[in-house]
Formats: structure tokens, C-alpha cells, sequence
């Protein structure tokens, strides 16, 4: 045997026990005395290794994640009483209508109607989902216009 084609058999075998690790649900068919068996034959591989690193990776990340989450649900979603302060509300419609914080009404009303003639539904008729995107992205970009003409005096 040619030791590119060991090489090969062995890689192959490697990435099998590697996928046969990583899924733990492959084994609940067999009894303790084969799953203890099958681990001691499996056990010393590069594959079972690496299967057991990253179904232990996995399993941090998804614990790191439900964590976050239910902090952030603590948080109320990061929201004071639910509805966003008023200066995070002014600094989102400038991010909406890609300003700097402070820009004149002027600069409102160019950036306002450069963005609806991108963005305007008529242009997506053809396509639905693209067409619903542009709607609700039209309707964004107006509320921050409103928002900041009424705040700028408009």
C-alpha cells in the first residue's frame, strides 16, 4: 500500500469518527457496553477529538447565547420602560438618513429626498419581497424626516 493512499484511508477514517462525534443523537440506538466500546476504539482519533472540542465549543456558545439573551430580556430589550430615550430616538433618525448627528434641516430634506428616490416602492413593483423591504424602509426614512423637521422647527 502506497503511503499517499495510508494517508488518504486515514484522513477519510479521521473526518468519519470526526462527524460521528459531533453527533451524539448517532448513538442512541446502541446499549451502554456498545457506546463504551465504541468510545474506546474511537477515542484516541484526531476526528473524535475534534468532534468532542467542538460539540464542547458548540455547547459554550449556545449557553454564552441563551445568556445574553436573558439578559438582555432583563434589560427589557435595552429600552427605558419599553420606548427608547428621546436623544437615542433624534441620534436613530440621522442614522436612518445616514447624517451626522446635528445636521441642519437643510441637509434633512437633500439626504430625506435622495434616499426616497433610492428606496421608493415604485421601483420594486416587480418584485414582492422587494417591494414590501422598499415599504417598510420608505416608511422609516419618512418617520425620521418627520421627527427631525418637527425637532428642527420645520
Amino acid at each position: 500500500m502506497s503511503l499517499g493512499k495510508r494517508f488518504w484511508d486515514m484522513a477519510r477514517s479521521n473526518i468519519t469518527d470526526f462527524r460521528s462525534a459531533l453527533k451524539p443523537d448517532a448513538l442512541d440506538g446502541l446499549s451502554e457496553e456498545e457506546r463504551r466500546s465504541l468510545d474506546d476504539e474511537t477515542a484516541d482519533t484526531v476526528g473524535a477529538k475534534a468532534g468532542r472540542k467542538a460539540r464542547k465549543f458548540r455547547d459554550a456558545a449556545e449557553e454564552a447565547w441563551e445568556k445574553a439573551f436573558e439578559a438582555a430580556q432583563a434589560r427589557g430589550g435595552g429600552q427605558v420602560g419599553g420606548r427608547p430615550t428621546p436623544e437615542a430616538e433624534r441620534l436613530r433618525w440621522y442614522r436612518t438618513l445616514e447624517l451626522e448627528a446635528g445636521a441642519d434641516r437643510q441637509a434633512v430634506r437633500k439626504s430625506y429626498l435622495r434616499l426616497l428616490g433610492q428606496y421608493h416602492p415604485d421601483k420594486f413593483a416587480k418584485d414582492p419581497e422587494k417591494y414590501k423591504a422598499a415599504t417598510e424602509v420608505t416608511r422609516n426614512i419618512t418617520t425620521a424626516y418627520d421627527g427631525l423637521t418637527e425637532l428642527l422647527g420645520g
